[in-house]
């Protein structure tokens, strides 16, 4: 009964059955005695019934059986017990992951607090740039093409690890690469006569020394019919450099480009 589950109800109606089976037994026995005094019927069930209750707990098949009963709503009380305990248990388990969730809702949400303030200040220091005179950022073709110089009438570029041209956009990845704890690194962009203007500002902070690095570059077509974009000044420090300082420059990529 236990084992399976029965409800209450259940569980009495059998308990039922089976004391009635029992007490069945001995009152069969006594009305066979009292078969031939038909008058006396009242008389005969109350005899049944004292014989009964004085019959019970008498050694035998029906107490023994009685005796099953009883065992079996030990062990049923026993299990309630482990399985009030095993809840418990759930319930504390389920307490502490509660309390885990918060905790990392928390530490979720305080990063996300930071992350809205530093998009605030990104917004912020946009909107400064846009009325001091507007934000440009060159298109994703020019960024991509093959960056060359021209030197002597010829165009020059960088080729890397299976042909792929070196771009400017690998370039300015480059720079921004040496930013570091000790390294600040600013890039922004600027449109002016038709090229595209970029500016570089990398402050070293133990030493402190400010480098101010100017890129103009535009955009080409090489006589075989190639999309380039080519370097038409690079400046450092207000000093323009030469085409013999571009070459360098230029092998100098390439060694990086191809580590």
């Amino acid at each position: 009964m236990f084992a399976d589950n029965w409800s209450v109800d259940q569980i009495e109606r059998e308990l039922s059955l089976r004391f009635g089976s029992l007490l069945g037994d001995q009152c069969f026995d006594q009305l066979n005695d009292q078969s031939n005094d038909r008058s006396n019927d009242q008389s005969g069930r109350q005899p049944c019934a004292r014989s009964a209750a004085a019959g019970y707990g008498v050694p035998g098949a029906g107490s023994r059986e009685v005796g099953g009963v009883l065992e079996k709503i030990a062990d049923a009380l026993e299990n309630q017990a482990l399985f009030r305990s095993e809840i418990r248990s759930l319930r504390d388990e389920v307490d502490t992951l509660r309390r885990d969730r918060r905790e990392v809702e928390r530490e979720y949400s305080t990063k996300v607090s930071a992350l809205e303030a530093e998009i605030a200040e990104l917004r912020r220091r946009m909107a400064s740039r846009t009325s001091a005179g507007g934000i440009d950022f060159p298109p994703a073709e020019f960024l991509s093409s093959p960056l060359v110089i021209r030197s002597e009438g010829e165009y020059l570029g960088v080729q890397g690890k299976g042909g792929r041209p070196f771009s400017l956009e690998d370039f300015v990845r480059l720079i921004e690469r040496k930013m570091s704890e000790s390294m600040d690194v600013g890039t922004s962009w600027r449109r002016q006569d038709g090229h595209w203007v970029l500016v570089v500002r990398t402050e070293d902070k133990p030493r402190g020394r400010v480098q101010n690095i100017v890129l103009v570059a535009r955009r080409t077509v090489t006589p075989s019919g190639n999309t380039v974009t080519e370097i038409i000044r690079l400046n450092i420090d207000g000093n323009d450099a030469p085409d013999a300082l571009l070459l360098t420059l230029f092998r100098q990529l390439r060694a990086v480009f191809n580590d």
